[in-house]
């Protein structure tokens, strides 16, 4: 199972990802049939095709029910993007620490949660620092800039874009219009332009190629909470994080999560390093109240831009992937190499 990339690396695709792939409680119901068909093939797949090893990455209520089946076929299990179990359902670390051949993490507290429970654990570090680090360096020059600019990443799944890019869009075109701001939205590649409607006439460009650069040069970016948000920190760009879901979910999201944020930036901190706007708080204009802070204190800027590079340390050197397929090799070949860590390259 896995998505468009992973798919164009060489997988053998039983399950797209992109089919199962929604935010909230509520949502998943929507797509219940689609879960049950995927682990049914791959339970299938597995029991036929024998695999040296099962890679569960992310997805941690799907892998929690595929995992049961394939620890009784005998199939080692590699967990990679650890469970958030610091955040909610802090039971699942001990279960997934007895399930677990080996547990990837990639922020280093998290590897401590399951070292208690007696785990092979290894933090390889957060794959997106490479990302970006080879996007700055081989991307095209953003357009030149014309006044302050403004980028907005409302998210990579339609459900997201259905409740961030209306007040998003109206917030930029207020700002354009008393500011001066140059506005652009960063697309996701499965999603086309008309399901961002309102953009020409709010006068927001799409980003081309070159989005990390031009995140950059930004002066500000609106992010939907998610990766997102610590790629725009690695590049240094202050930030608003926003979040909508179904009524019902965040009910129930707030009933269960132990931690006071929901932005990766702010947890991975440890503190409030950037505004977040949640729910019906989620307004043009309370977006344009934060953007005017941003932009008109200069001192308030520098100390965001202080937190950020504090986060950008706390994920982990380059070189992530390749640790992380180090550690799976060792699970596999049983070569008794020596432990991978983050000083390990």
């Amino acid at each position: 199972m896995g998505g468009g990339r992973l798919a164009a690396a060489g997988l053998e695709r039983l399950a797209r990802a992109e089919d199962l792939s929604v935010m909230g409680f509520a949502e998943v119901l929507e797509r219940l049939p689609s879960v049950l068909r995927a682990l049914s093939a791959l339970r299938t797949a597995a029991a036929q095709r024998r695999p040296e090893a099962a890679v569960l990455i992310d997805f941690p209520d799907f892998h929690a029910a595929l995992s049961r089946r394939l620890r009784r076929e005998g199939i080692p299990l590699i967990y990679y993007v650890s469970p958030q179990v610091w955040a909610w359902r802090p039971g699942r670390a001990r279960v997934i620490a007895e399930r677990a051949r080996r547990i990837l993490t990639l922020f280093p507290f998290e590897t401590a949660i399951y070292e208690r429970y007696g785990a092979d654990a290894v933090c390889t570090g957060h794959p997106v620092v490479d990302d970006v680090r080879e996007a700055l360096a081989n991307e095209p020059d953003p357009p030149p800039k014309t006044g302050p600019r403004l980028i907005l990443l409302p998210g990579s799944r339609r459900s997201e874009l259905r409740r961030h890019w209306p007040p998003m869009r109206d917030a930029a075109a207020s700002l354009r219009a008393r500011r001066g701001i140059e506005a652009f939205v960063s697309r996701a590649p499965d999603l086309e332009a008309d399901l961002y409607p309102g953009a020409a006439e709010a006068g927001i460009r799409f980003a081309g190629p070159g989005t990390h650069r031009l995140v950059a040069s930004a002066d500000l970016a609106f992010v939907a909470s998610g990766t997102a948000t610590l790629e725009v920190a690695l590049c240094g760009t202050p930030m608003v994080v926003v979040y909508r879901t179904s009524r019902s979910s965040f009910a129930i999201g707030s009933a269960l999560v132990r931690v006071p944020w929901i932005s990766l930036v702010n947890i991975v901190a440890q503190e409030a390093v950037v505004p977040e706007i949640l729910q019906d708080r989620l307004t043009p204009e309370a977006l344009c109240r934060e953007a005017a802070i941003l932009l008109d204190d200069d001192e308030r800027r520098r100390i965001m831009k202080r937190g950020l590079e504090r986060v950008a340390r706390e994920l982990g050197p380059p070189g992530a992937s390749d640790r992380a397929a180090d550690a799976v090799l060792e699970v596999v070949t049983d070569e008794g190499r020596v432990p991978v860590s983050l000083a390990g390259r």
